[in-house]
């Protein structure tokens, strides 16, 4: 898409945007989670992950993430194609009811079986990257726990900001988001550990327009404490063909 188009399709965002100026914190997080590359919400998306670590060791993956909202809860799938190491491992990630934690899900192939990732698990890194299982379809905070500052700009954006204890399942102490007022992309988000140290940030670089929707095509997340970082790209989007009875367990032994 031209440059003009995308501009134009970001004013008619900002005008939808600035209509519902007075959203609630809840309503800016859920619509921000339906953003995020994991959680596409009615697309497929091919994605690929760079992380580096601090001694500059660069590990690829690449896999495919769908995501349905299937009776009022968000539904995502991520499944993995290389390298060979981790081709077949799935997870499946299905938005618990208000107040109460994502259901998580993760299918071994060498195993050929799923597991449950308890939510003591859930702050545990996904795939040996610097997302963690928590972060999947998530914020990192319950929407019904987040308040409202005053609008910054991050990114270069004009953002509402969101602020909030982090999910029990989660390691975040604080979690602070920085949502586009145009697009509802996240543009920022700011982790802080139990401890109140700062713990990792995530960035969204570069956005994409894919029909009437803006997304990040690229995305960051960095551990301030360890020093490494994952690269997150969108190679390939489409519209889910996907029905609903492809985000169960039963569906990701299938294959």
């Amino acid at each position: 898409m031209s440059a003009h188009h995308l501009a134009a399709l970001l004013v008619t965002c900002g005008l939808a945007a600035t209509a519902s100026a007075e959203e609630s914190a809840a309503d800016i997080s859920k619509k921000s989670r339906e953003k995020g590359a994991l959680n596409l919400v009615g697309l497929t998306a091919e994605l690929k992950l760079v992380t580096t670590a601090s001694d500059g060791k660069v590990k690829e993956q690449q896999l495919t993430s769908s995501s349905r909202t299937i009776n009022g809860r968000s539904h995502a799938l991520a499944r993995f194609s290389s390298p060979a190491g981790v081709a077949g491992v799935a997870v499946l990630t299905v938005e618990g009811p208000a107040g109460e934690g994502d259901d998580v899900s993760l299918y071994l192939p060498k195993l050929k079986r799923v597991r449950k990732v308890a939510r003591s698990d859930r702050a545990k890194s996904f795939m040996d990257t610097d997302f963690a299982y928590a972060d999947i379809a998530s914020n990192g905070a319950r929407d019904e726990d987040l308040k409202r500052l005053g609008d910054e700009k991050a990114e270069g954006r004009d953002c509402f900001v969101l602020e909030g204890k982090g999910d029990d399942g989660s390691a975040y102490g604080t979690v602070k988001l920085f949502v586009d007022k145009q697009t509802y992309v996240p543009m920022r988000v700011d982790y802080q550990d139990k401890a109140g140290k700062p713990f990792k940030r995530y960035r969204t670089v570069k956005l994409k327009a894919f029909k009437e929707r803006v997304i990040a095509a690229e995305a960051v997340m960095e551990n301030l404490q360890s020093g490494s970082k994952t690269q997150m790209s969108v190679l390939r989007l489409e519209d889910s063909t996907l029905g609903d009875d492809a985000f169960t367990e039963q569906a990701l032994e299938r294959g």
